[in-house]
């Protein structure tokens, strides 16, 4: 439990460092809307989705930010699945 709980502390250190602060208020309700519309999915079909950055925000290759267009709602296999890759094209 313990593991969790630091787990997820450490998540939301990331995210908030990785959102910069230039972003407006509509930038910070479309991030608001990106995790409503998660939950939602999540109601709707009884299947765990997940809100996915798709350039991760710590990476070996490279950091993305916490930012609207970097959002992405998938559902969680699949986000688990991914892990933290991102492939260059």
């Amino acid at each position: 439990m313990h593991k969790v709980l630091s787990s997820n502390a450490l998540r939301r250190s990331l995210k908030k460092q990785a959102t910069p602060k230039w972003l407006n208020n509509e930038d910070l309700w479309m991030i608001e809307e990106i995790y409503e519309l998660a939950q939602l999915r999540k109601n709707t079909t009884k299947v765990d989705w997940h809100v996915d950055h798709i350039v991760p925000l710590v990476s070996n290759i490279v950091c993305g930010l916490h930012v609207p267009w970097n959002l992405q709602v998938i559902e969680a296999r699949q986000n688990l699945v991914k892990y933290n890759k991102f492939d260059i094209l």
